[in-house]
């Protein structure tokens, strides 16, 4: 979703807000005929104004009937608020526009997030992985204490959006130790703070990558990998190798570095074997430039199975 389509969102959300509002002063009018009336006197206040009525008068009664329109909802069992519209965002009121024409941070977060939301990785279910609900209980009492600080550290990561002084993590660890569960995890608070965040497959990219290159796929499916603020790989190393998949994961990694843009990455090789795979010079960049996350413990799609925790 571009940010014209998530202002057309907003408009759509701004008019069914007031139009529910209507309905509701509707309702009111007809339960409170007072209601009515004083609406209709209020309404009028501009008018009186403009043909030349007392300013200070006019408003003292504005504020009398205001005031008498409170007690009669109060009085009618009615929130002060009931007849008023309920936007999802009060900074813009649903308009998509603050100071002007400055779009709101709501627009951007909404086109952002739903973005995310399309990735194809989230078909696997990662959209509900959270900090919250990663259990550290699955591990080994001497691992416990290390994956405690790993979760605390890509939770301040992911809150703190973007890090200085990285170019991104490498999660590295065997299968089924929780780097795809803190990675999506990572992801959803980023796109949901507002970051421009796309997590995808090494395979993903690299076929994408492939298809732009034999003019299957538009350009725009490769660039938004190399232009967005968070890019998340998940297992490096699982794709499908040829010398092209190679280069081009490669030069997307570094080109993202050179650029100043945060990429985490996940692997269940080790750095011996993304060397023989990438290349010295990438496994060099990634250690050196890059937070090193090794998780650490046994398989915890394996003792969910079994039906038990440490």
């Amino acid at each position: 979703m571009n940010l014209n389509e998530a202002l057309d969102v907003k408009t759509r959300k701004r008019i069914a807000a007031i139009e529910a509002a209507d309905e509701r002063r509707a309702r009111l009018h007809l339960l409170v005929p007072r209601i009515a009336v004083i609406d209709a006197e209020i309404a009028e206040m501009p008018l009186k104004i403009f043909n030349g009525g007392d300013i200070d008068a006019l408003r003292k009664s504005t504020e009398s009937l205001v005031a008498e329109r409170e007690r009669l909802l109060e009085a009618n069992g009615f929130d002060v608020g009931y007849d008023e519209p309920v936007f999802e965002c009060e900074k813009c009121r649903d308009s998509g526009y603050v100071e002007g024409l400055k779009i709101c941070d709501c627009v951007k977060k909404l086109a952002v997030s739903t973005g995310y939301a399309e990735s194809s990785v989230l078909a696997r279910g990662l959209a509900s992985k959270s900090f919250d609900n990663f259990d550290t209980g699955y591990y080994n009492p001497e691992d416990r204490g290390t994956m405690d600080e790993v979760l605390a550290y890509c939770k301040k990561y992911a809150e703190n959006f973007p890090p200085h002084g990285i170019s991104g993590l490498l999660f590295t660890g065997g299968t089924g130790l929780g780097k795809t569960h803190l990675s999506a995890a990572i992801a959803n608070t980023a796109a949901g703070n507002g970051h421009y965040t796309v997590y995808e497959t090494a395979q993903q990219i690299a076929d994408t990558c492939d298809g732009v290159r034999f003019n299957k796929l538009p350009a725009a499916e490769k660039e938004k990998y190399e232009r967005c603020e968070l890019l998340l790989i998940d297992d490096l190393g699982a794709e499908c190798k040829t010398n092209y998949s190679v280069a081009a994961l490669s030069n997307l990694i570094d080109l993202r570095m050179v650029n100043g843009r945060q990429t985490v990455v996940s692997t269940n090789l080790t750095p011996k074997e993304i060397s023989a795979s990438y290349g010295e010079r990438l496994l060099s960049r990634l250690l050196g430039e890059f937070r090193l996350i090794r998780f650490v413990g046994s398989d915890i799609r394996m003792q969910k199975l079994a039906g038990g925790k440490r």
